[in-house]
């Protein structure tokens, strides 16, 4: 069975620094990956470091490439498969892989 949701090496080392720049302790602060409403395809994602679960009962915890992952249960029926990354190019940054979506958005 594949993972759930995965980092690659890139994106797991920018949010490692993006933690430790933070001054946040590693063992107690993940990676808040969702899906919301709003964008031109109908969803958009984010991402947010955060200390803990928000709903100890709701949120699933994954772990990829050393990062916890914290998902709502909304956002888990959208996320199955998806792969986050980063790019550290001109017009770079993190992007979500997503085969589960229908569509994207082109306008950038």
């Amino acid at each position: 069975m594949s993972e759930f949701i995965t980092l690659t090496k890139a994106a797991a080392a920018k949010i490692t620094d993006l933690m430790l720049e933070e001054e946040k302790k590693l063992a107690e602060v993940g990676l808040r990956v969702y899906v919301q409403g709003g964008g031109c395809s109908g969803f958009q994602y984010g991402l947010a470091i955060e200390e803990g679960v928000r709903d100890s009962e709701a949120d699933q915890v994954f772990e990829s490439n050393g990062v916890r992952l914290y998902v709502d249960p909304i956002s888990v029926r959208y996320l199955s498969g998806a792969q986050v990354d980063y790019v550290n190019t001109m017009g770079g940054g993190f992007t979500i892989k997503n085969p589960n979506a229908k569509s994207t958005c082109g306008c950038g």
